[in-house]
């Protein structure tokens, strides 16, 4: 069997390595990686008009607004009191136009706004409070400054993390690798299954199992699966390091330093949270790209894998919104649970495992449980692929699928 596993793997992972799809996919997700790398900095340029905006009003009241309303708007322009319309927006480029006035001793604005619902009145108010309040009190803005100045400091208790900022880089590239981990397990998974069902329905499983131990022929094309998913997975990496270099002006942490940079990676990316990524990627291919295998030999028509599909994306896709809550709540229970439960385990217990200290016992606790579960996925998916490549006509029912599950051997 050994050595009809060699075969198999070798033979698999050479023609997908080298099929066009497979080259054609790979370039795509590395653009698409540089891409959303690269996202926040191209859509803060493309949406820029949607805070630009020009003030109105007496000058020297401007001169007072202007620094508080500078920090969240761009603004356009400086215009004496006028009528506002169509025409004096367009000619500054600019979404709203604020109108300052004086009704006694108290400030008014009043906004024209082309999208009025994009206009937030308590940001504004807050953003203006330091001079309502300065006019309220007769204080000099040094004054009010000192007022409403909070001295404001943030101490890890029990944290792997000595500071926010790391903690914000860490929970920034956890949530990206768990994205690559759910896109690649999804996307390598359904090759498998496609891989097994051409197979099937060309008949070119009697030829294979005929020469070929089946659970050999099942575990080579997992292993071969699995093997492309670990080198995509470090591509995309690499990628994404790469664009996110020092003044790529993406996934900045709140130090303003780049998250993507190496430096940056390495800041955040232990050797223990390198570790438990790989192994849990590992166990979590294997798991899933198992089941779509085994349920991929029951189908005898390609048209049928999108509804044998279906179902089974449903636990990745539940795995991978766990993981993002369990990256805010890394000790709540219910991601401590379900850091345990097969198929969702090598999503939560990464996102936890990134973010948090994780008691070893836990860590082990959930490799024990989904290598022992990984095990018995194999065999029952072996017993069913073995008969399922060579059973053809109809869908078996779940019946006839249970009745192989106890006579198998």
């Amino acid at each position: 069997m050994i050595n009809d596993l060699g075969t198999v793997f070798a033979a698999e992972l050479q023609r997908r390595i080298t099929s066009r799809p497979f080259l054609i996919g790979l370039l795509i997700g590395v653009l698409g990686i540089m891409f959303i790398t690269r996202m926040p900095a191209l859509l803060d340029k493309a949406f820029t008009g949607s805070n630009a905006i020009v003030l109105v009003g007496d000058a020297k009241l401007l001169d007072r607004v202007k620094p508080l309303l500078a920090k969240d708007y761009k603004i356009k322009g400086e215009l004496p009191m006028q009528t506002i319309d169509e025409h004096t927006l367009n000619a500054h480029h600019a979404s709203s136009a604020f109108v300052f006035t004086e009704q006694g001793t108290k400030l008014a604005l009043t906004v024209f706004s082309h999208d009025p619902g994009s206009v937030d009145n308590k940001d504004i108010n807050r953003m203006l409070t330091p001079l309502l309040l300065q006019d309220a009190l007769h204080k000099s803005t040094a004054d009010v400054a000192a007022l409403t100045a909070m001295p404001i400091a943030i101490k890890p208790v029990a944290s792997k993390f000595a500071n926010a900022n790391e903690a914000f880089a860490a929970r920034a590239v956890a949530y990206t690798l768990i994205f690559f981990l759910y896109m690649l397990i999804l996307l390598n998974s359904q090759i498998v299954m496609s891989s097994v069902a051409e197979e099937k329905t060309t008949r070119i499983a009697e030829l294979l199992v005929a020469s070929v131990n089946p659970s050999a022929l099942l575990a080579g094309k997992i292993l071969a699966g699995a093997t492309l998913a670990l080198l995509q997975m470090v591509i995309w990496i690499v990628a994404a390091v790469l664009t996110g270099s020092p003044g790529a002006g993406s996934g900045a942490a709140p130090s303003g330093d780049n998250i993507f940079s190496l430096a940056g990676l390495f800041n955040v990316i232990t050797p223990a949270v390198l570790i438990g990524f790989l192994v849990f990627f590992a166990i979590g291919m294997l798991q899933v790209s198992t089941v779509f295998a085994a349920f991929a030999s029951l189908i005898n028509r390609t048209e049928d894998l999108g509804s044998v599909s279906g179902p089974l994306v449903i636990p990745v896709i539940a795995a991978l919104f766990i993981a993002m809550g369990a990256l805010g709540s890394p000790d709540a229970p219910f991601a401590v649970i379900t850091s345990f439960v097969p198929f969702l385990a090598p999503f939560v217990m990464f996102a936890r495992i990134a973010v948090s200290n994780v008691p070893l016992w836990q860590i082990a606790g959930s490799l024990a449980v989904n290598l022992a579960a990984l095990y018995v996925i194999a065999i029952i998916a072996g017993r069913i692929y073995r008969v399922g490549m060579l059973l053809y006509g109809r869908t078996p029912k779940l019946s006839q699928i249970w009745s192989v599950l106890r006579t198998s051997s």
